[in-house]
């Protein structure tokens, strides 16, 4: 072979290697998902679509819930993985303003009240920085986009071209009027910016900018997936659409219109394919997230062979699972050995480091401890928000970062009881807070009405500790005003015939180490006048009997709450003790009334040791099963006469219904009592409800004859019941209720009333 011929044949096997490896290379892959909210979890079903049939994603990129979706497949996460997750209880917290209270941290919290409505305020600008920024509490969904992918960003470095699969996501400066990629830094904070959903959830700063959906300008960036990376095919996964042209009487239309660009949903090259799963939900129905997966996994599987007729390489399952596991090999657990807190205005939020540690960190603290410090602090009302970013160290430990916002320094609220019968009333309180290295809130509060009157003057400082603590001093009055009978709005109230007046004050010291449950030693004085007839035949012109009780209590708490209400509960449990020892001074001066003339001076000592519990099991969605007892065991010593002495006897009173009469029946000094709840939810917000309870005394103050002796009744005299029914809806702002009570020893047993609003008021003074 001449030398001539040997170069020819050996620049044709140059030539035709090159050719071979240009058209037989892996194709690389990139796919592209867009914004839709619920109707985004679609895209999970694509991916598992895709993976199935062993089609490689080389890039990825996302706005709003694609970029969720996308950055947990580029952080490693399996479809199914992925899946899994958006089906569990952590992402229905997430993603709604759902009813558990278990992340709330019960010392932190403010004193349980009828308000139905709370307006925070700053004074330079009452109108317009009042007006909520978002209807979602972001905590859960801040918490776990940091929990599920914080470390994973923070493990390769904060370049999302090197994580398991190129990432790139788009969110909204609306300064700038513009479209911000993300290629690079806290991959939990590009995803939380491109899906904050305007005035749903509120926006966050990176790098001080804020930012906000990236929907807004970009709800599909195919563009951006095709200039960033050298794809050769796009699959992209579209569940959204632009907005329809405004209409005059739509403001939503015309808000959308003014805030959202139009977006294309093509794609910028003519290799590719765009699935487009078809489904009825809606932008919020998370609770439908199973449907959403489901239309985007049939989607993607009826353009299967769309898709592969296009690809001349495919990768074999165990190939991507090895890989996976590879890079999650990478991610190192979340332990945190240094903590810098900081607040974008400068102010002074040490108090929220301090919940995590104090001067410096003996020990890492893991995942769990971070999760309970930071909805400690969060709990806090003095504290509106907080972002936590991590970094990796070179010790493999991580570094946390904490941004905070104060919250605005006023809380305005109002609310009540507003029903049928004479027991209205209204609520407004008024609350001032401050934080720097400790938190203080000032509430002063004030109800009105007939049948109830209070004014409430508490502070609540909690101390700048690692293990919470908070000292309240507080000072009250009430005003118990009970009519002759259970009469309805429409009909004319009688003279009162009970009325109690409680003054009292004192200090509250609580400490918690868990979030739900808290401990509190409670030291007060106080002095009560009863004003009363012992008989219901009286007149205008009669003057009652009197009682005052003046003297000081000391008591022990403890309780446990993870309810998911204030009232009318329907998850959760509820465990309270009590131990109050009470003493004082009785004075009784008799009326025109009783037929007999007295004036009684005498000294009070008694210990009160009571047990409350509730629980509900959830039988179905539609069903649900709740438990109630409560026992109570008391030395209360017997005052002048009868009706002063039941005036000051504990009471049985699971409905709040009850609760604004006096019914003697059901109080004794020592007793158990118990009942059952059946909830029937027809939906999230209408639910009916009956629960009969039952009333056992071990002895009661009972009359003796008719010149007014009394005395103790024979042990475990026959109990009574009390039973409840309530159709109620359960609006954002409280419950609207159409209820019938049955009380059997009364004049008229049934007591019916439609009502709207919380049957909540402030402590009794002795019990």
């Amino acid at each position: 072979m001449n030398c001539s011929l040997k170069h020819k044949i050996l620049l044709f096997l140059f030539v035709f290697g090159v050719f071979c490896l240009n058209n037989v290379r892996a194709q690389k892959v990139g796919v592209v998902l867009s914004g839709g909210g619920a109707t985004g979890l679609a895209h999970i079903g694509v991916l598992k679509a895709l993976e199935e049939a062993n089609i490689p994603i080389d890039y990825i990129s996302g706005t709003s819930a694609g970029a969720l979706i996308g950055a947990l497949y580029a952080s490693g996460f399996s479809p199914n993985e992925i899946e899994a997750y958006i089906l569990s209880d952590n992402f229905n917290k997430m993603t709604l303003s759902g009813d558990s209270n278990e992340e709330q941290f019960l010392l932190r919290e403010k004193s349980i009240d009828p308000s139905m409505l709370n307006i925070n305020f700053a004074t330079d600008s009452i109108f317009v920085k009042s007006l909520p920024t978002n209807f979602l509490d972001p905590s859960n969904l801040d918490y776990e986009t940091f929990r599920l992918i914080g470390n994973a960003g923070a493990a390769v470095g904060k370049d999302f071209d090197s994580l398991f699969i190129p990432f790139r996501c788009v969110a909204a400066d609306i300064y700038n009027k513009e479209s911000v990629i993300f290629r690079d830094g806290d991959l939990n904070s590009a995803v939380r910016a491109s899906m904050t959903y305007p005035f749903y959830i509120n926006p966050i700063r990176i790098d001080g900018k804020l930012y906000f959906d990236g929907g807004l300008y970009n709800n599909f960036p195919a563009d951006v997936l095709y200039n960033e990376f050298p794809v050769d095919y796009i699959i992209g996964s579209n569940v959204s659409l632009n907005a329809s042209p405004p209409t005059e009487d739509d403001i939503i239309s015309q808000i959308t219109t003014m805030f959202v660009q139009k977006t294309s949903f093509e794609l910028p090259c003519d290799n590719g394919i765009i699935i487009e799963p078809e489904t009825s939900i809606n932008t919020f129905d998370f609770e439908h997230a199973q449907e959403a997966i489901e239309t985007g996994y049939l989607a993607a599987k009826a353009n299967l062979d769309s898709i592969c007729v296009h690809l001349n390489d495919k990768k074999a399952t165990g190939d991507i699972h090895e890989r996976r596991t590879e890079f999650r090999k990478k991610i190192t657990p979340i332990k945190v050995s240094s903590i810098d807190v900081s607040s974008f205005s400068g102010t002074d939020v040490s108090f929220v480091r301090n919940n995590f540690m104090k001067d410096t960190l003996e020990e890492v603290l893991t995942l769990e401890e971070i999760k309970e410090r930071y909805y400690r602090s969060y709990s806090a009302h003095q504290v509106k928000y907080i972002y936590p970013t991590i970094h990796l160290k070179s010790d493999s430990t991580y570094h946390l970062s904490l941004d905070v916002t104060k919250q605005k320094p006023l809380t305005l609220s109002v609310g009540g009881h507003f029903s049928s019968r004479p027991v209205n009333t209204a609520y407004i309180g008024l609350s001032y807070w401050d934080l720097s290295d400790g938190a203080v809130g000032l509430h002063g509060e004030a109800y009105f009405g007939k049948f109830y009157g209070s004014s409430k003057l508490k502070i609540d400082y909690d101390l700048p500790t690692l293990r919470p603590i908070r000292i309240s001093p507080y000072f009250v009055l009430n005003r118990w005003d009970y009519y002759r009978s259970s009469s309805t709005f429409f009909e004319d109230v009688n003279p009162s015939f009970l009325i109690q007046n409680e003054m009292y004050y004192g200090l509250n010291l609580g400490l918690s180490k868990t979030r739900n449950g808290k401990t509190s030693l409670d030291l007060r004085a106080f002095e009560n006048n009863d004003e009363y007839y012992q008989t219901l035949n009286y007149s205008e012109n009669d003057t009652a009997d009197a009682t005052s009780f003046m003297g000081q209590s000391a008591a022990l708490n403890f309780e446990y709450n993870t309810l998911n209400r204030k009232q009318w509960a329907s998850s959760g449990s509820l465990l309270k003790m009590n131990l109050r020892y009470v003493q004082g001074k009785e004075k009784s001066i008799s009326g025109t009334t009783p037929g007999l003339d007295y004036d009684v001076r005498k000294q009070h000592r008694w210990i009160n040791l009571s047990l409350e519990a509730r629980k509900f099991y959830e039988i179905s969605p539609y069903f649900k099963i709740g438990v109630y007892g409560k026992g109570v065991l008391n030395s209360q010593s017997l005052f002048s006469n009868y009706t002063a002495t039941v005036l000051n006897m504990t009471e049985f009173s699971p409905l709040p219904d009850s609760k604004p009469l006096f019914l003697s029946e059901y109080r004794a000094p020592q007793f158990i009592g118990g009942g059952v709840n059946f909830v029937f939810n027809y939906s999230k917000y209408f639910e009916f409800r009956i629960d009969p309870y039952f009333f056992q005394p071990f002895r009661q103050i009972v009359r003796l004859d008719e010149e007014n002796d009394f005395g103790y009744s024979d042990l475990f005299e026959e109990g009574l019941p009390m039973v409840g029914g309530s159709i109620i809806f359960q609006s954002p702002i409280g419950p609207l209720r159409l209820s019938t009570n049955y009380f059997p020893k009364q004049d008229k047993p049934f007591v019916t009333q439609l009502s709207f609003g919380y049957m909540i008021f402030n402590d009794r003074s002795i019990r």
